[in-house]
């Protein structure tokens, strides 16, 4: 079928599709686009993976409105597939949209820029508003930047779900350089490496790093200072996480989000008796899981439940990638591996792969409930 939201990557707009308020007719373009670009080895069903995705709401619970969720870095909607289940479940209609330059190939984050995911986010939840129906967002890693960003713009959004979210990254010393770096060398490792993850990126453009840069950059700017968030949210981030300064994270969450219902959920090594103080607006949650040879939890593995099947405890994917090459290669051959965060050491020499699941996301629904849902109105009747 032939793309008629898309153009060629020779012609000067922009080439990936555009919001359309059908959104079925959004997913068909990014179909036919993704078919056309794809890395060549990726079979249909890997670009199933990687499409926009809606889900209704369950008819047999109170309806309680919509949920928009905006994925990471290098990343695709495929993120989302088991919360935005649980969402549904619990009476949401959900939409996981694509961000322009994710889904297809690395190269095609070469020349992709930050305000055009920006511009994205914003369009979809204006095409998704309607009067009298809730609309809630969430976000993951940059995901969640974004999402900042619009409730910023938006006071009206219902809630907002951040999970791993990346205001400001452990490489920021590295990151205010890279735009001059990627006119020199466009490619983090020299080029395109090992790409055996169906639904997200392992090569990585200089100018993505240079662009989710200055998407932090520009928040920052535009928190202002008297700016505050007084909305629901619950944050769910690990001390472990080996890109993101979780020290800043937690700065931001204690000053700039002020409403009654709102929970920063951290998994650590040290955890306080009973999780933190009663009543408290932060909780704390073992990071480690050694019964499943887990020994922290990562960055990307908080957004995946046990059941999934790619990334989940049975899951298909193994990670690797983000470590030095013979790391790399070690972990590869391995029959047997530790689970953690990126250059998590071993206790034992068996190698370390990135943990991919989080054993406690039943946790992380239950929390959920209580700051979200518990003071979420159901809506009279679904549009």
């Amino acid at each position: 079928m032939a793309c008629t939201a898309c153009v060629s990557s020779q012609d000067t707009v922009d080439p990936f599709p555009a919001i359309d308020k059908d959104f079925s007719r959004y997913q068909i373009a990014w179909q036919s686009l993704l078919a056309q670009r794809s890395m060549a080895h990726r079979s249909a069903a890997d670009i199933a993976l990687n499409l926009p995705f809606e889900i209704a709401a369950n008819p047999q619970v109170a309806y309680r409105g919509r949920y928009l969720l905006l994925h990471g870095l290098n990343d695709s909607a495929y993120v989302w597939r088991g919360f935005a289940r649980e969402l549904a479940e619990r009476g949401f209609d959900v939409r996981a949209i694509l961000f322009a330059g994710h889904g297809s190939t690395p190269e095609d984050m070469l020349d992709v820029r930050w305000d055009t995911w920006l511009r994205s986010a914003r369009d979809h939840l204006a095409a998704w508003r309607q009067d009298g129906i809730p609309l809630h967002v969430g976000g993951f890693s940059m995901g969640a930047v974004l999402a900042t960003w619009l409730a910023l713009d938006n006071p009206d959004i219902a809630s907002l779900f951040l999970i791993s979210p990346a205001y400001e990254s452990r490489l920021n010393h590295y990151l205010r350089w890279s735009g001059v770096y990627a006119r020199f060398r466009p490619w983090v490792f020299g080029g395109m490496i090992l790409e055996d993850n169906p639904t997200k990126y392992n090569s990585i453009p200089v100018n993505s790093g240079w662009q989710y840069y200055k998407l932090t950059r520009g928040l920052k700017r535009r928190w202002g200072w008297r700016d505050r968030i007084d909305i629901p949210v619950l944050m769910v981030m690990t001390a472990h996480d080996s890109v993101v300064n979780v020290d800043y994270t937690r700065e931001l969450f204690r000053k700039r989000f002020v409403s009654d219902s709102r929970l920063l959920l951290t998994y650590t090594d040290d955890v306080p008796p009973h999780g933190g103080e009663p009543g408290s607006t932060e909780l704390f949650r073992q990071s480690a899981f050694p019964d499943s040879r887990i020994l922290n939890q990562s960055h990307l593995g908080l957004m995946y439940p046990p059941d999934d099947s790619l990334f989940g405890e049975r899951g298909s994917v193994l990670v690797c990638n983000g470590n030095e090459f013979p790391i790399f290669m070690a972990c590869m051959r391995s029959s047997q591996h530790w689970y953690g965060a990126q250059h998590t050491p071993s206790p034992d020499g068996v190698a370390v792969a990135r943990t991919t699941y989080n054993p406690d996301w039943s946790t992380v629904m239950e929390q959920f409930d209580k700051v979200v849902l518990s003071v979420s109105e159901a809506v009279v009747a679904s549009p």
